[in-house]
């Protein structure tokens, strides 16, 4: 390779680094103008010293379950016949996913793109890691719809509404791992457990500030169903930052019949104060890995 190949593909990668690292500072100062919106609206006060800790939990939990999507979407790549190490790919994932809450909901793929692109990885392949990406974790998302289907028509029972929802998930994973590969299969597990848990830790805040009733026991599961979806509705509605205002309002219509509305509000706004906390954790837990690596794992292994 001539010199001026050197400098100029030297040139490119830097500038890469730069637009990944650029993105994630950027989404960074969004993330702060939003947990000070959060807190501005919550008026929370009156919530007991329990409950904090229980909320300090559940962002650490959600931070942590960040590693679920960053390990799905190394199996994706090995899809696409890409082998990187586990630290590199929760490395990337987690300094990027910031950028999802600047405005656009797409700053967080281009930060990633750029990052691989940078060390070296087939871009179109990366592009199509990143497509495949959204994908399975549209159908993982899209197969908690059958929970909430007794909300919107009573005559279907709960109990039908769970057995659809595992015969779902059992088909998806079936026709994937035989049609593509079982790496798509592992990564749709992957995103349906994140989907799963983040749900559970949105039950456990709503569960927390229900002071009026207790919650019932056979309403958990619309619960469950719900946040799901509305996560769903987040993710696919273009330009709604890491689905802002989406979300809420999804969960606001499903649930309002069964939760009382002021306890919603609380509980959306703490959600949303959790998982913007936890993707922050999981950014500097990415960090804390790209300072510590000193091996050659960010290069593309054949």
């Amino acid at each position: 390779m001539s010199p001026a190949l050197k400098i100029n593909k030297t040139t490119i990668n830097i500038v890469l680094n730069l637009l990944g690292s650029g993105l994630a500072i950027i989404g960074v100062i969004f993330v702060v103008a939003r947990l000070q919106s959060y807190w501005q609206k919550a008026h929370i006060g009156f919530l007991p010293f329990s409950s904090w800790i229980l909320i300090a939990v559940m962002a650490i939990s959600y931070g942590m379950i960040n590693l679920l999507l960053a390990v799905a979407w190394k199996d994706i790549l090995r899809h696409f016949g890409i082998s990187v190490k586990k630290k590199w790919a929760i490395k990337t994932y987690g300094i990027s996913q910031l950028a999802k809450y600047i405005p656009g909901n797409i700053f967080h793929i281009a930060g990633r793109q750029a990052i691989a692109m940078a060390a070296g990885y087939p871009s179109k392949r990366v592009l199509k890691s990143n497509v495949y990406e959204l994908v399975l974790i549209a159908l993982a998302g899209s197969t908690s719809i059958f929970l909430i289907i007794p909300l919107i028509l009573p005559t279907v029972s709960q109990f039908a509404g769970i057995i659809l929802t595992a015969l779902s998930i059992i088909v998806t994973f079936i026709v994937i791992k035989i049609f593509f590969s079982k790496q798509l299969s592992y990564a749709f597990l992957l995103q349906l457990l994140f989907l799963s848990i983040s749900a559970i830790i949105f039950t456990f805040i709503l569960t927390e500030i229900s002071f009026k009733d207790p919650i019932q026991p056979s309403h958990y599961i619309y619960i469950f169903g719900t946040y799901t979806i509305a996560w769903l509705a987040g993710l696919v509605t273009p330009g709604a930052p890491a689905g802002v205002g989406i979300r809420e309002l999804v969960i606001v219509f499903f649930l309002q019949s069964i939760i009382p509305e002021s306890e919603l509000l609380i509980a959306v706004v703490l959600g949303r104060f959790v998982t913007v906390i936890g993707d922050v954790i999981f950014y500097f837990y990415a960090h804390t890995l790209s300072n510590i690596k000193k091996d050659k794992s960010h290069e593309p292994v054949e």
